[in-house]
């Protein structure tokens, strides 16, 4: 009998069930995320393979999150109310389909659309595997829960890079897509097998309307649309100036966002108690003013330990700033459902990651990839004044949950 035939009413988990689901949801958080680490500098390469201009590789990577945006409303809507293993379940065989077919595309065109049909499956997985992370998690625990299904995720996605150089310097570029393929059908197969379904205690849906213009989402969705410019930077152009600026072999590209993602994942585990304890807002200005600096010391860099340098800098940034919005994500989502939270969240990021790379593709190819990084420096900054500001005025205070019924 599988873990999810034995799963008992809706409420509170008990201990043992709510460890065991907690550690597949990180599971989940970091096989996925070791996925996407594979492709992620795979992806701008392949594209160039392609003929792909600054601009196209903006617009591939946006085409994801334009699928990715559109769906996650819906998909959030519908855990809070279907239940959130079936929707995960039916997001992990899409997403392995979909990883599979990159290795078809010979045209940009067919790679921007499989790139965004990825992006609908990715809509069922990540924020859908985050909702349920919040239903089990009690009022006090926000920062630690989270931080540590953010650290798994973000430990997987820095062994990714790493794993794909490899597998570019001495096998083929295709071989990472395949792997993220493999990956991600395994992950779906030990979920079926052993997550339980669990469902947290009703409650009335919430407008998607009002969920969103909720006072305690405003916050972060203002924080995820700064953040998309960064994470963007990131992903897409990290990639480009360290491979084809600084000729760094794959290997050495790998390095660079193994270290930074692992910094990121190790402070995301290691702050969750400390964004419990403190001022929420004030941490994210923290967090935010790091990764600007970050973003000018690698558009200033020059050679490997400086990039490296930069990096480690960028992964501290990063970690602090996830861990406390997912745990502001988190409160917010006691009061809209969590699918509804999480996937607003998401969305904000999703508009972001849709817009940022199609401007800075052009930017790109009119004014010079390092000028990329310093124009994400300077649009990272107008955030800490905001949050500052916030943090000194009287945050939005939620009522703690009411302690669910305990199962029977």
């Amino acid at each position: 009998m599988t873990a999810a035939e034995t799963s008992g009413a809706a409420g509170r988990m008990d201990p043992e069930r709510k460890r065991l689901a907690a550690f597949l949801l990180c599971f989940t958080a970091f096989a996925t995320m070791l996925g996407i680490g594979i492709i992620t500098p795979a992806l701008p390469l392949y594209a160039q393979l392609m003929g792909a201009t600054g601009f196209w590789i903006g617009v591939i990577f946006s085409s994801f999150a334009l699928s990715r945006t559109v769906f996650l409303p819906v998909f959030g809507a519908m855990s809070d109310s279907c239940g959130r293993r079936r929707l995960l379940l039916i997001g992990l065989a899409l997403y392995s389909l979909f990883s599979a077919l990159y290795m078809l595309a010979d045209t940009v065109y067919l790679l921007t659309l499989i790139r965004f049909l990825h992006g609908i499956a990715a809509a069922m997985v990540f924020p859908i595997a985050i909702a349920y992370m919040g239903d089990i998690a009690e009022v006090g625990e926000e920062g630690r829960m989270m931080g540590g299904f953010h650290s798994a995720a973000f430990l997987g996605m820095s062994f990714g890079p790493l794993i794909s150089g490899v597998l570019m310097d001495y096998l083929d570029i295709s071989a990472a897509f395949l792997c993220l393929s493999l990956i991600t059908a395994v992950t779906a197969v030990v979920c079926f097998r052993f997550l339980p379904d669990h469902r947290a205690k009703p409650r009335e849906p919430v407008p998607f309307l009002t969920a969103a213009c909720h006072p305690a989402l405003r916050i972060p969705v203002f924080f995820y649309l700064v953040y998309s410019v960064a994470y963007a930077t990131y992903l897409v152009y990290l990639p480009v100036i360290t491979g084809t600026v600084q000729h760094f072999t794959g290997t050495e590209v790998g390095v660079l966002i193994f270290v930074g993602t692992v910094i990121m994942a190790g402070v995301q585990k290691l702050s969750g108690r400390i964004v419990d304890r403190s001022n929420k807002y004030f941490l994210l200005a923290i967090g935010i003013a790091v990764i600007a600096a970050a973003s000018f010391g690698i558009g200033l860099s020059a050679t490997f330990a400086e990039y490296l340098g930069a990096v480690i800098v960028l992964g501290c940034g990063f970690g602090l700033s996830l861990t406390t919005i997912a745990a502001l994500v988190t409160i917010a989502g006691r009061e809209t459902g969590q699918g509804a939270a999480a996937g607003i969240a998401s969305m904000a990021q999703g508009i972001g990651l849709i817009v940022v790379p199609v401007i800075f593709g052009v930017v790109m190819d009119t004014a010079g990839i390092h000028a990329v990084f310093f124009a994400t420096a300077a649009l990272t900054l107008i955030a800490v004044p905001v949050l500052l500001t916030v943090g000194r005025s009287h945050p939005v205070e939620l009522k703690p949950a009411a302690p669910a019924p305990a199962e029977r």
